[in-house]
């Protein structure tokens, strides 16, 4: 399972999570991963966010209002039902308000790479979007390959064996 922030204004037209140019990063990270591709990924990963509904432009334009408090707190038992039903063996969290929520407040570097709890087991991440300078420093990408890697290794131990064509 993986847990975002809120639905984008990609998201909002399509009805997909990740549909916009965050998703297109977040399908390269999860290849590199190991996922065969973003279809196997999202078929196999359950997408939830913070907060569902779309928050708006910043008055700048130049990206998304940050969820208010109130709405996510708002939004919260939909994804503790989720939760409930799903019972994830992982949990990748996906930027700083997903990371919070399950983990508390804390810096970025000392989340990013790192697994956390048992059952479930959760592996944080960056937020995708452009407009996230946290990658622009070398020592944070490899914190990013490092997750990428936690979640290789997770796939690897708990996903479903690969059925190639030939074999079915």
């Amino acid at each position: 399972m993986l847990v975002g922030q809120a639905p984008g204004p990609a998201e909002r037209e399509s009805r997909r999570p990740f549909s916009g140019r965050a998703g297109k990063e977040l399908d390269r990270w999860m290849l590199r991963a190991g996922f065969e591709n973003a279809d196997e990924f999202r078929r196999l990963t359950y997408i939830a966010a913070l907060m569902r509904c779309f928050p708006g432009r910043n008055r700048a334009g130049s990206g998304d209002l940050r969820p208010p408090p109130a709405a996510v707190a708002n939004c919260a038992h939909w994804l503790d039902a989720e939760l409930r039903l799903l019972r994830p063996k992982v949990l990748i969290l996906v930027g700083q308000m997903a990371i919070t929520r399950f983990l508390g407040p804390g810096p970025l570097e000392e989340r990013v790479g790192h697994r956390f709890g048992a059952r479930p087991v959760m592996v944080p991440l960056p937020h995708p979007s452009g407009q996230n300078r946290w990658l622009n420093e070398a020592h944070n990408r490899d914190r990013l390959a490092s997750a990428l890697h936690l979640i290789a290794q997770l796939r690897l131990t708990l996903a479903p064996p690969r059925v190639s064509a030939s074999n079915s």
